[in-house]
């Protein structure tokens, strides 16, 4: 079986695959071996070749035409095989050096091939594959370190049954919009400026006609945009019309026969911001070719390469805050990465980091050792300078995660998410904002086909505000939920009440224990469990402020000065007494729970309480342990018979983790 090989200008520019190119021919047969070699290297071929312990037959080429003399050498000799040696492994399912998850495609078939080579793919060529076809010649493109691996391209006939084949894209291309009132039903524009523009000597890569007839789009290398504008204007100057020019764009072709690629592409691409000027499809419906933005390429061949041929995607992920939960979250992440790649096939990459004062940003990931980048970081941490950033960074899928307290920072939400970000909050702040910023952020997520996902803001790791939505999607009218929002209250009145100690002992320990903000205040004064039912109610489409929510303080009255803390450590005699006076007067076998309970009524009026209630120890309520929350969601369907959901309500671990479970959603 005869072969011809023909050798790559490439592999003289490595004196080590000149050396490895020798290995592999002395273990070929040179009857059946016909060497095609540039003729620019001959006296280093020949040089090689002199310890090859036999005669091979050689031939050389010119530059630009060593595919096409190989192809025709194959008809002449009636050779099987064209063994194209090269440097590359083979041809890939993208440019490996723009998509990282580029891998080389095993099979073709010839109109595959010819589809890819007309796509701007280097190592391939019409006129040749042509040849090959005609004479049912294979093509094997193979680097000469990795022919022992039987790593490479193979193309004949059969090709493979994958539908999508590869992604190529064509850069510095322009769209000239050709445009006339007067062009309507008029037979005969295009051909008109087809044959202007070929006098001309100008290729035309694409091109796109409205329906109506009156326009005409046609894609151009940008060095010839403002040529082919004169040569239309000219063609076209008795007519009323237009001629415009939008420059610096680039075709994405997909190459390969695929019903979803398109739809699929274009949702991908639009959820990130990257707009389409044209979309072409060939006649034969093995390619489709996107005309976008030149300066969002890399971007966009990640997407459509993770959503159509990638084995990963992506998500990168920017965290805001490093603290208790923001740490966990970053550690969680960088401990479970390999897993979750194994077993999601999502490869989910922190990319920065900022806390109170500095920031971090790398789009190769976070290394283990990011706390002290971060601390020997010069960067800021301006929301706004890191929208910018993660907007210009090309990469796909960005993904802001919120682990912080600030309301400041909610101000940059609709900013993120303009700039192409999902979000992810454990921060409560924003979605107990007033109404109207809470409905403008939905609307902009919507419009930006954008997430928001937050179900860390009540109930840390529980699974309860994806519960309440989709018993609020399936049209189950949900008239109450009730229950202990807040871990922190729970550890502090389960404590108190089934122990002699008293109340501040029990605060103080909360506090160490990390369950309550660093001022218990904050915990105390009903606020954060006000926010929590806010936000479900919110979820469930009630419309409602914080001001319609009543809240009973837990700080008695004369004890609400506007001091520090440790001042306000000598209120400490007074609480208690107040609460040793409560949990005197309990009733038998009673508790005391610090509820949220929002109550729909058939008319959909609503009413929000937070307070300190007394219930029976044998109750839902009044049974939980330790810092676990509990919530009790009361629908038309289940009547009478709530369902209950509880669990650890508080603890960096399992709100980190919740924070994590939101991103493998989006992933």
């Amino acid at each position: 079986m005869r072969r011809i090989v023909q050798l790559t200008h490439d592999i003289f520019t490595d004196e080590k695959a000149v050396d490895r190119t020798v290995e592999l021919l002395k273990k070929r047969d040179g009857e059946t071996t016909f060497i095609l070699f540039p003729q620019a290297h001959v006296e280093d071929l020949f040089g090689a070749l002199a310890s090859v312990p036999f005669s091979l037959e050689a031939r050389s080429y010119e530059h630009g035409e060593g595919k096409v003399k190989a192809a025709s050498w194959a008809e002449e000799l009636d050779a099987s095989v064209v063994e194209q040696w090269t440097l590359v492994k083979g041809v890939y399912t993208a440019d490996p050096r723009i998509v990282e998850q580029a891998q080389i495609i095993e099979h073709l078939n010839y109109q595959e091939a010819q589809e890819l080579a007309s796509a701007g793919i280097s190592v391939l060529d019409r006129k040749a594959l042509s040849i090959l076809e005609k004479n049912g010649v294979e093509l094997h493109i193979r680097s000469v370190f990795h022919a022992h691996e039987h790593v490479g391209t193979t193309i004949n006939a059969q090709g493979s049954e994958r539908s999508v084949k590869a992604l190529s894209h064509i850069p510095n291309v322009a769209l000239v919009s050709l445009t006339g009132v007067a062009f309507h039903g008029v037979a005969g524009v295009d051909a008109r400026a087809f044959t202007a523009l070929a006098t001309a000597g100008i290729n035309v890569r694409l091109v796109s006609q409205a329906s109506s007839e009156r326009s005409l789009g046609v894609v151009v290398d940008q060095e010839n945009a403002s040529k082919a504008q004169e040569v239309l204007i000219n063609t076209f100057s008795n007519e009323e019309a237009s001629v415009t020019i939008t420059e610096g764009l680039t075709i994405l072709n997909i190459v390969g026969r695929h019903n979803y690629a398109l739809e699929r592409s274009i949702f991908e691409l639009r959820r990130n911001n990257i707009w389409l000027h044209l979309i072409a499809n060939s006649v034969e419906g093995h390619q489709i070719s996107l005309v976008l933005n030149g300066g969002a390429q890399k971007k966009a061949l990640d997407l459509v390469h993770s959503q159509l041929l990638g084995q990963l995607k992506r998500l990168n992920v920017f965290c805001f805050g490093k603290g208790l939960v923001g740490g966990t979250f970053i550690r969680q992440v960088l401990e479970s990465s390999a897993h979750v790649r194994e077993k999601r096939k999502l490869d989910v990459r922190l990319i920065g980091v900022a806390d109170s004062k500095r920031s971090i940003f790398t789009a190769a990931g976070l290394p283990e050792d990011w706390r002290q980048l971060l601390l020997e970081s010069t960067a800021d941490n301006d929301p706004q300078r890191i929208a910018e950033i993660l907007a210009q960074s090309g990469l796909s899928n960005l993904v802001v995660v919120d682990n912080t307290a600030e309301q400041s920072l909610t101000d940059f939400y609709p900013l993120f998410v303009e700039s192409g970000c999902d979000l992810v909050a454990s921060n409560k702040k924003a979605n107990a904002r007033d109404q109207q910023y809470y409905d403008d952020l939905r609307i902009l997520l919507e419009r930006k086909g954008k997430s928001f996902k937050y179900e860390t803001n009540v109930g840390a790791g529980l699974p309860l505000v994806d519960t309440l939505l989709q018993l609020h999607h399936s049209r189950d009218r949900i008239t109450r939920i009730k229950g202990v929002f807040s871990g922190s209250m729970s550890f502090l009145f389960n404590t108190y009440s089934e122990s002699d100690r008293a109340f501040t002992s029990v605060l103080n320990e909360a506090q160490l224990s990390g369950y309550t903000e660093p001022d218990p205040r904050e915990d105390l004064n009903g606020m954060d469990v006000a926010r929590k039912l806010l936000i479900l109610a919110r979820t469930v489409d009630v419309r409602a402020e914080l001001s319609d929510v009543s809240i009973q303080n837990l700080i008695p009255s004369e004890c609400q000065e506007d001091v520090p803390y440790d001042a306000f450590k000598s209120h400490f005699p007074t609480l208690d007494a107040h609460y040793g006076d409560l949990k005197q007067n309990l009733a038998p076998n009673h508790v005391l729970r610090y509820v949220g309970d929002l109550a729909i009524s058939d008319a959909g009026e609503a009413m929000l309480s937070v307070a300190l209630v007394e219930v029976p120890k044998a109750s839902p309520l009044g049974g939980i342990q330790g810092s676990d929350s509990l919530f009790e969601i009361y629908t038309e369907g289940y009547g009478d018979h709530p369902m209950v959901i509880q669990g650890a309500g508080a603890g960096a671990e399992v709100t980190a983790r919740g924070v994590y479970s939101d991103i493998l959603r989006l992933g």
